[in-house]
């Protein structure tokens, strides 16, 4: 049965005049919160740091190239001891002292590598790009649940306001009757006793209505900052619901499994523990490279050597690293790459039977706040009439004012119980679209 709730009828009529005060509806505080909110922030960040390090990993299959350039003056001569003639007729060597070195030494070089084949580069570059998509898996599980979260903050708010309604419609009544019982006082039709059960019960409302406003505002407090809205702002609310959404039917638990964003990391996260697992085993693999290299160079200043010395050189080489021995370092990493695999599927197998008892218990949580829905509906209509029958035995003087007391007292407490009956059912519905992936 669809009826339009007293729940939804008060809330239609609190509005805040305000200069800076802004409207609310639930999509335009969701699009917020998913713009400012810090945690989804950061998580973001690491969504683009993954991307840097997909790049970082890339980066070893492109070629490397570098130029090296330099310049000298030595300061000194050095010299060497070197046979220049010898007598004509034969004999000893004449030796001279050469100066060796040259005032100016310039060089400058060109290197390029490239690495043909890498196990660990090839692997580094998968983990790259696993990584970013469990961080994304992630980031999308914080997002609903983010969401989710700030519709029952929002929800929560209202309920606050609310109740604040309802504290002070009672601090209302319980003044007038107060005067009522005072000006009958006067004329002799009540009792003392009556004039101060009225202004204790007036009183004690007084404070509800203080407790009940500064419950909301914390609230709100809480409201805004999770959508980084200034503390200064004044809050409107103009999300209205006419009727609740009927109780959704159970879905396929591997449908649900595929829509859920954090099971979907752990299904990642068993692949990258693949991938580890074949790093291990890839170690054993040899690593090719190959490089090249040009270097010129001029060499001037020398008055021993009537010409300046120029020169230059290339090379070509191919580099293979063979691994032998490692002091069974890569076996342990094999056995140890095959545990955090096996412990995956563990917390695969855990997390589908958390999830699946989730959704038990939230239909529990939806069915049980339905019921109580519906009875509280009623009971909020017969304690109004009980309001209403005890103002008019009390006129006719049938009752004591303590029983319309009672009866004010009882109206408050099942608005209360109906007000949080719609909230305990919204904020378990909106834990099943969050637990169902939606």
């Amino acid at each position: 049965m669809k009826r339009i709730s007293l729940f939804v009828i008060f809330l239609a009529c609190y509005a805040i005049a305000a200069i800076s005060a802004e409207e609310y509806d639930l999509e335009t505080y969701l699009a917020l919160v998913e713009r400012n909110n810090p945690d989804l922030l950061i998580r973001f960040k690491d969504i683009e740091l993954a991307r840097t390090g997909i790049a970082l990993a890339r980066s070893a299959f492109l070629p490397r190239a570098g130029v090296q350039g330099g310049y000298n003056r030595n300061l000194t001569d050095r010299t060497q001891s070197t046979p220049v003639a010898s007598m004509p007729s034969g004999g000893e060597l004449i030796y001279k002292d050469i100066r060796t070195n040259f005032d100016n030494e310039l060089t400058l070089g060109i290197g390029i590598s490239q690495v043909l084949f890498s196990a660990g580069a090839i692997t580094n570059y998968n983990k790259a790009k696993l990584s970013k998509a469990i961080r994304e898996q992630s980031f999308e599980a914080a997002r609903l649940a983010v969401l989710c979260a700030a519709k029952k903050l929002y929800l929560r708010a209202q309920l606050a306001l609310l109740v604040v309604e309802i504290r002070e419609s009672s601090e209302r009544f319980s003044l007038e009757q107060y005067q009522r019982v005072e000006r009958r006082r006067n004329a002799g039709a009540a009792t003392e006793m009556d004039l101060l059960s009225a202004e204790v019960n007036w009183r004690s409302k007084t404070d509800a209505v203080m407790e009940a406003r500064k419950n909301a505002e914390l609230v709100l407090l809480a409201f805004r900052d999770l959508a980084g809205i200034p503390h200064t702002q004044t809050i409107v609310f103009t999300q209205e619901r006419s009727e609740l959404p009927e109780l959704p039917e159970t879905p396929d638990l591997g449908n649900i499994l595929a829509n859920r964003a954090d099971y979907r990391a752990l299904l990642l996260s068993r692949d990258l523990t693949g991938i580890d697992r074949k790093a291990a085993r890839n170690a054993f693999f040899p690593e090719v490279s190959v490089s090249f290299n040009y270097a010129l160079g001029r060499m001037t200043g020398n008055n021993d050597i009537k010409s300046d010395y120029d020169f230059n050189s290339a090379t070509f080489g191919i580099t293979v690293n063979i691994p032998i021995m490692a002091g069974g370092a890569r076996l342990a990493r094999i056995k140890a790459a095959q545990l955090e695999q096996e412990k995956t599927i563990i917390a695969l197998s855990q997390r589908a039977t958390a999830i699946e008892s989730e959704l038990i218990e939230i239909q529990l949580r939806l069915k049980d706040a339905r019921q109580r829905f519906e009875s509280s509906y009623r009971t909020v209509e017969t304690a109004r009439r009980a309001v209403a029958l005890a103002q008019a035995a009390y006129a006719n003087g049938q009752a004591t004012y303590l029983t319309v007391a009672d009866a004010q007292d009882k109206l408050d407490l099942v608005w209360l119980n109906f007000a949080n009956v719609n909230f305990e059912y919204l904020s378990a519905y909106y834990d099943w679209e969050l637990a169902t992936g939606q």
